[in-house]
């Protein structure tokens, strides 16, 4: 029994001193080994299971892939005394395993150190340039008809995103300036730390200074809307003119074309009235005379012929 028990005590230290003698590195990682405090060779980057002295020897591990480094949003007086909320993020990821160990330990240690870096970084250059150079994404001026918006009101727009963006502003140029001043730090302190880009997550004015915006960009576009409004009573004014003009063209072209019609009838009557009168001149002289008369007299005038009127003669003639 005694024996027994012996072996099962010599296989269980076996076991353990197996389990301790071995590890795994993942895909995604990257290890190194430590005796007494010093690393030991340089880190183990394939994936799969490997060897170690158990007891005395430790193994911590590090990320091969590229991780994201988030600051923390602050507030940053511009070169020209406005007040913005900046909020950036970086992608890094580690360059040399066993400098990274050596100077920070591990990935917590580094996020300490970006951080320092990166926000010292982003504030001081911020703060050298001005509120329209930070917040524009592009070059241009916008431009309305003959109306061009200031540097600062284009940028106030580009930042709340009213105003059109395209191209490559200073912006862009400000990320990459301090990508490149920040790696260069990196490289100066050797942390085995690759820094990939930084780019600004958000942007935004200060309350105090968003309402002034605001105020300046309002008033901008009333006194543009008053313009067009101008343009459109001038050009209604023009139109109600030509269409005034092309109606009374209308109207006389009208009237002249009735009195040559009217002419033209009026002398068609008298053509039939001229054959009708070479045709019978008595009857035509009688139905004049009598029209002449109806007219004159009326429904109930009374009519006194003398015995040489030519009425008389015609109808003593008729009798």
């Amino acid at each position: 029994m005694n024996r027994n028990a012996l072996i099962i005590v010599i296989v269980f230290i076996g076991l353990l001193g197996l389990s301790g003698a071995t590890f795994t590195v993942p895909e995604w990682q990257q290890a190194i080994v430590v005796q007494l405090g010093s690393p030991v060779g340089d880190p183990i980057t394939a994936a799969g299971l490997h060897f170690k002295l158990p007891l005395i020897q430790k193994v911590y591990y590090l990320d091969k892939r590229v991780l994201e480094w988030d600051g923390d949003p602050e507030v940053i007086p511009t070169e020209d005394s406005k007040f913005i909320y900046v909020d950036t993020f970086a992608r890094w990821r580690v360059g040399d395993a066993l400098t990274m160990y050596k100077k920070v330990v591990n990935e917590d240690g580094a996020q300490g150190r970006l951080d320092d870096i990166l926000d010292g970084l982003v504030r001081d250059t911020l703060s050298a340039h001005s509120l329209p150079e930070i917040v524009r994404s592009s070059d241009r001026v916008m431009e309305l008809g003959e109306e061009a918006i200031t540097n600062e009101e284009t940028a106030a727009a580009e930042a709340t995103g009213t105003g059109a963006t395209g191209g490559s502003g200073l912006r862009d140029e400000l990320t990459s300036e301090i990508t490149k001043a920040a790696q260069a730090k990196l490289d100066e302190l050797n942390l085995g730390i690759e820094l990939i880009d930084l780019e600004v997550k958000r942007l935004d004015y200060t309350d105090k200074v968003l309402k002034k915006v605001y105020d300046r960009m309002i008033s901008q576009q009333l006194r543009i809307a008053e313009k067009y409004r101008a343009l459109g009573q001038g050009k209604k004014a023009e139109i109600a003119g030509q269409l005034t003009e092309e109606s009374k063209t209308i109207q006389s072209e009208a009237y002249r074309k009735a009195k040559k019609i009217l002419g033209e009838g009026e002398a068609e009557s008298t053509r039939i009235y001229a054959q009708a009168y070479q045709q019978s001149p008595e009857f035509y002289r009688l139905v004049e005379t009598l029209r002449t008369y109806e007219s004159t007299l009326g429904e109930h005038g009374v009519m006194l012929l003398t015995t040489d009127s030519e009425l008389y003669r015609y109808l003593k003639r008729l009798e």
